[in-house]
């Protein structure tokens, strides 16, 4: 049984103390630097996940859901999932910039994140002076011809989750924004309230569907999920798409892909077993759609995987103790 598993199904004791289970996915992607002229601009885009720049040199301004922020050298701009904006270098003597996305699957840090929507992190703030090594220490990564390590992947992945940590606790520390300081087109305070809800429950209920050991194939059920909070499910789908960037299925999705991964690597489950798990009721239905997502098969994918494992070499492989 692989370790996810063997944490799901722990048997409780009422005499121990427990720290929470950790069962997330991150992605961190489009970390790069780069020194650019007077009159630099950006067309308006929007990204799935969280864009944070620190701008070195220079300054920007930036153009988000209508609002202007000038982002002057030293300080840091947070731009949510879904946030239409443009950027410009407005300094003579152009700029420098560091920019990174990520996304994390944990509905409740995201809503805490978005409900204070984009925000500067000021040159010289005490949130600023703890975020920004973080951000350097990305940028100090960054090779031109050497090839990452697994090393430093996981020292990247570690940031992340010293950069999570110190977002929270800014969010924490600031007041609710008001109607009147959001932007026009922010989703109200229940939307956000509903959205991160909704979220929450498709988590837990894709989680208690992998737990299902034996019986029918078991599904979760979006719109059934939406409607047990007393709205209609066309408001629930209008409140998520509006507050994550995407529906609730492709939220589904997002996390049927990430554990499908998990589970194709461990050579033991049979690619059967796996779509049962994932709530396929056939082996084809799952296949088509893992290749819709990844461009490779179940089989071609775990092939791939091993392939890798192989050629690490018998000094690369696993002790026998794994940690996700």
């Amino acid at each position: 049984m692989d370790i996810r598993s063997q944490l799901r199904e722990m048997p409780h004791h009422t005499m121990a103390h427990w720290l929470p289970i950790i069962d997330c996915n991150i992605k961190f992607y489009g970390a790069h630097s780069q020194q650019v002229p007077y009159g630099w601009a950006m067309p308006e885009e929007s990204h799935p996940g969280f864009e944070m720049m620190l701008i070195i040199k220079g300054t920007q301004e930036s153009v988000i859901h209508g609002y202007t922020y000038t982002v002057e050298a030293g300080s840091i701009l947070l731009i949510p999932p879904g946030f239409k904006h443009t950027n410009q270098c407005v300094s003579p003597e152009g700029m420098m910039y560091f920019s990174a996305h990520f996304n994390v699957d944990d509905p409740v840090f995201t809503l805490k994140l978005m409900s204070h929507h984009s925000r500067i992190y000021e040159a010289g703030t005490t949130d600023n002076m703890l975020i920004r090594p973080v951000l350097e220490n990305w940028m100090n990564m960054i090779r031109t011809s050497e090839a990452y390590t697994s090393t430093d992947k996981f020292i990247m992945q570690a940031r992340m989750f010293e950069l999570f940590a110190l977002l929270s606790q800014a969010a924490d520390r600031e007041p609710q924004p008001t109607r009147t300081d959001a932007s026009p087109n922010a989703p109200a305070p229940a939307a956000m309230h509903y959205a991160g809800a909704i979220a929450e429950a498709i988590k837990q209920a894709f989680h208690t569907q992998l737990r299902i050991k034996e019986g029918n194939v078991s599904t979760v059920k979006v719109e059934q999920i939406i409607s047990s909070f007393g709205i209609s499910p066309g408001y629930g789908l209008q409140i998520f798409r509006k507050v994550y960037g995407q529906s609730p299925r492709a939220y589904l999705s997002s996390l049927k892909l990430q554990e499908a991964k998990v589970l194709i690597e461990q050579p033991k489950l049979s690619l059967g077993e796996i779509a049962w798990k994932l709530g396929y009721t056939h082996l084809s239905h799952f296949s088509r759609q893992f290749k819709r997502w990844t461009g490779q098969s179940p089989l071609q994918y775990r092939n791939s995987v091993q392939d890798i494992s192989n050629e690490s070499g018998p000094a690369h492989q696993s002790s026998g103790t794994e940690l996700e």
